[in-house]
This record gives C-alpha cells, structure tokens and sequence, in this order.
C-alpha cells in the first residue's frame, strides 16, 4: 500500500508528532510504502508559512505515486492549512482519510467559525474517504460535520516499555504537557499547597513548556516552590526517564483528544489522574485502574489526588493501568486495525462494520481492568 501521510514534524512538541513517531517505532513504514511530509514546525509565523509552502510543493510533486492520502489534523491553523493538501488530494483522485486529533476542535466549529466557515469545514470533510476519531465521543461530535458511516474510532496507542515498576512510595507526581489553562496547569498549582500537608513527602514535576514563567510566579506566591520542579519540554529517553521515576501522573485537562502523555504513563504502570473529558473515559475506570475527576473542580482533584498518592492498593491501581495499555491500547493492535482500514479503502468502498467487528474483536480478547501477570 503506498500512503502519504502528513502532519506535524515530528519533532514538533505535541501529541500528533508522538502518534507519528509512534507509528515509525511499530513499523509502520515498513508495512506499507509509507512517506510522511512535515506541514509545520515550531517557530514564528515565517517559518511555519516557508515550512507549508515548501510541503505542499513536495505533496504536488509525489502525489502521483501514491494511493491513499493520511490527513493527521487539528483546529484552526491546522485545518485552514490541511484543507489545501485534501484539495489538492481528491483533485488527484486519491483515496482520503482525515485523521483528527484536535482537542479543541468542537470549540473552533461551534464558537469561533461563522456560517461561511462551518460550511468550510463540511466542505472538506465530504471529501474525505473515511474520518478517524479518537473516541465514541469525538465520533458524535464529527458525525455533525460528515456522514456517520465514515467516521471510525481508532483509539491513540502506544509502544509497550520494557519497564516494571516495584516503587509506588516515592512520592513523585508527574505533569507533561504544554503548561496553560487547557492543561489544567494552574488548577494543579492552586491544589498543590493543601496536598503538600496532608502527603508532605509528594513532589510535582511539570515538564513542558508553554506559561512557565506564570506558573512559576503562581508557585511563589503560593509558597510550594519547593514543592514543585519545572522541568522544561521532555521527550525522547528524557520523558522515559521521568516516566520511570515517578509512579504517579496527573492531567487536569479542560479538553482533549485521546492523550498521548496519559497512555504512556499508565504503559509504565503509573497511577493517573485526570478528567472525565474527551476519550479519557474511554481509557480510565475510576478508582480501578486510575482516577478521574470534573475539570476546574480543584477541591474534587485535592480530595481525588490525596487519596490516589495514600491508597493502600496504589500497586493494583497502577498494575491495572499496566494492563489496560497492554491489552486494549497497543500500538500493535493499533497498526492492525490501520492496516484494514487502509486496504478497505483502496478497495474502492469504505467497509465501517468490517474495521468495527475487527476491533470488537480485539476488545473481547482483551477487557478492560484485567489483572498484570506476575514479572
């Protein structure tokens, strides 16, 4: 199959580039004749104009040899500037599927695009061959904007470390992301003092970069400075790294998508913490192999946060996480269901129950909140 994919760089720091990189380490390239172009980088504005410019003239001149077009998109900026590359796409009679990944993408349709933009961004999508969500909710939510039957949810996954964790005493909660309002950053700065007296050995780690100069006078203000370590954006073996140091992981996020950083802390057998927004439902059962709470509710997250950093069980917990990712959100499983999603549309017809019994399938052999075998 040969497929050219576009997206983020994938050194861009964020959640499609991981997904992308993902995909590279369960190689996917190497089951298909993949090629993937790079439509944004980080940097100001010019950069990212040149950046998207010098890709589309790369799309124009491969898109012969290729099949199947993979759209990995966000809002707003990042649909403006995929909606030139989908054109372009079906001009040539290419196979489409639209990848969406905008955590805030219901908000950009609903609050911020007038009449003539909405119609815009159903314009684009009736182009599309098939529409992956990343949830049951996202999949509601798209099926406003295109048809219904070619809308599939296809969960994020990621790759299986070779790690087992023992420790769930250290005391260490993680944050990754980049820090702001959405993320919920400030939320866990505001709860951290009454946290700190009651679990006075806990920790934060915030890696990411966005308002570190804010959360850190936030801090101050606060008096948990000492509380609290800013560790900068994180990736690669650094992320692993804090990934296997601290056994807990938090996310108070306002909106999201399917969250990349959340599936790899439960693949280290982390005890997470987060919102009941987006598919994070979707991934944690509360109080069985993670915990989650109402965003903005910062009471809820000091009360929910105490009791995960306190729980007796906190290994269980963080065991069932383990298996959750192993069983059910497996980037092999994932590229499984890619695959046949890609081979049903070069089929010439977009074949939704076959992908939907094929992943059903997949959840039956593997429930949710299965126990992790002994190491």
């Amino acid at each position: 199959m040969k497929v050219l994919m576009i997206g983020a760089g994938r050194d861009v720091k964020g959640g499609v580039s991981t997904v992308v990189n993902q995909y590279y380490e369960a190689h996917l390239d190497e089951k298909t004749d993949l090629k993937y172009i790079a439509t944004m980088r980080d940097g100001g504005k010019l950069r990212k104009g040149l950046v998207a410019a010098k890709a589309l003239a790369e799309f124009r001149s491969c898109i012969n040899d290729y099949d199947i077009v993979h759209v990995h998109m966000a809002s707003r900026a990042s649909f403006y500037r995929k909606s030139q590359f989908i054109k372009m796409a079906k001009k040539h009679g290419k196979k489409i599927i639209i990848h969406m990944h905008g955590a805030q993408f219901d908000i950009f349709y609903d609050n911020e695009c007038n009449e003539r933009q909405k119609k815009w961004v159903r314009d684009i999508f009736s182009l599309a061959d098939a529409v992956i969500a990343l949830s049951e909710e996202w999949k509601e939510f798209l099926s406003k904007i295109c048809d219904p039957q070619k809308i599939i949810v296809l969960y994020n996954s990621v790759k299986i470390p070779e790690f087992h964790r023992e420790n769930y005493d250290d005391g260490k909660v993680l944050f990754l992301g980049r820090l702001g309002k959405r993320k919920g950053t400030y939320d866990l700065i505001s709860a951290i003092s009454e946290i700190a007296k009651r679990v006075p050995q806990v920790h934060f780690y915030f890696g990411g970069d966005g308002e570190i100069g804010k959360c850190k006078e936030m801090c101050v203000q606060q008096g948990i400075q000492n509380n609290v370590t800013f560790l900068g954006w994180v990736s690669g073996e650094e992320k692993e790294k804090w990934l296997q140091e601290s056994s807990t992981y938090v996310l108070p996020s306002y909106n999201e998508g399917m969250p990349m950083s959340l599936l790899e802390a439960m693949s280290y057998g982390d005890v997470v913490i987060s919102t009941r927004v987006g598919g994070i439902s979707k991934v944690i059962e509360n109080k069985s192999n993670g915990y989650l709470f109402n965003a903005g509710d910062v009471q809820e997250l000091i009360e929910i946060m105490t009791e995960a950093l306190t729980f007796e069980s906190r290994k269980e917990v963080g065991e069932k996480a383990y298996m959750t990712i192993k069983n059910k959100f497996n980037i092999e499983n994932n590229i499984a269901s890619l695959l046949e999603l890609y081979e049903s549309v070069l089929r010439g017809g977009y074949f939704l129950n076959n992908i939907f019994i094929l992943i059903a399938n997949i959840e039956e052999r593997f429930p949710l909140g299965c126990t992790r075998r002994a190491a």
